[in-house]
């Protein structure tokens, strides 16, 4: 297997959702940045904190929301792209399942939003298998977690499992578009359906397809589920909404692959 910290180096290059770092990241930012904020997960998924509440109202503020279901789905949907997002690219990339649950993790939110992940003491485990990784990112870091967001701010567990899910499902189609990866996107469908449908509850959050543009095959999902980010002030339905018809989702998905 590839030296860990180097394979940490090379999915933190593949740049958003996949960053990832070690300790020394904690030094990275200058001060002249944008504001900077630090969560640690174990802490994020410990209801007696006071964290998750600190966490809602940061993205609350830097969203000029208020502080409702809404924000509250809206920033566990950016934490779960993050978490999810490295998770898939270690499974896919390298066969491991990288230990990110939450006693592992710290996160730096860079205004108001989760932007890197931090592993003091990264470990991984090789051949993984799907239960492997959903056991180590949703059992141990983001069903607690999305358990205190919905104590919050009220988002209901099918929204939030729907948002784990597209973390998930993101990775796969942004690992999809990636040419200088040479990844086979009926391949990548194959290991997403695997590792959604190892939880119902996941499965159920969504469907896998398709679609060939200009530059060949792409991956893309369907949300049975919203996020809540046409609520934001700033905000509009994503490209695989629920809230959209097929049609529309369809015309979306061919518009992006139009642009790459």
């Amino acid at each position: 297997m590839t030296d860990l910290h180097t394979m940490l180096e090379k999915i933190d290059a593949l740049g958003p959702p996949f960053r990832i770092g070690t300790r020394s990241a904690a030094n990275t930012v200058s001060d002249d940045a944008a504001e900077v904020d630090w969560f640690a997960a174990a802490e994020l998924c410990d209801p007696t904190s006071g964290q998750t509440q600190r966490m809602i109202e940061l993205h609350a503020r830097h969203r000029q929301m208020p502080v409702a279901r809404h924000v509250g789905s809206l920033v566990f949907q950016r934490y779960c792209h993050r978490v999810c997002g490295v998770a898939t690219a270690a499974w896919v990339l390298y066969g491991v399942a990288l230990d990110l649950r939450a006693p592992s993790v710290r996160v730096r939110f860079v205004a108001g939003t989760p932007d890197l992940l931090v592993l003091d003491a990264p470990k991984a485990r090789t051949d993984a298998t799907p239960e492997h990784l959903l056991e180590t990112t949703v059992d141990g870091h983001l069903t607690p977690l999305a358990q205190n967001v919905r104590a919050e701010t009220g988002p209901g567990m099918g929204n939030l499992l729907g948002n784990i899910a597209a973390g998930f499902a993101g990775a796969f189609r942004t690992l999809a578009r990636r040419s200088d990866l040479n990844l086979d996107a009926h391949t990548l469908r194959e290991h997403a359906q695997e590792l959604l449908s190892a939880r119902p509850e996941l499965r159920r959050s969504g469907d896998f397809r398709i679609l060939t543009g200009p530059c060949g095959p792409r991956l893309q999902y369907d949300r049975r589920t919203c996020c809540h980010w046409y609520a934001a002030p700033d905000g509009r339905y994503c490209s695989w909404c629920s809230r959209l018809t097929q049609e529309e989702r369809t015309k979306r998905f061919q518009d992006a692959m139009a642009e790459e």
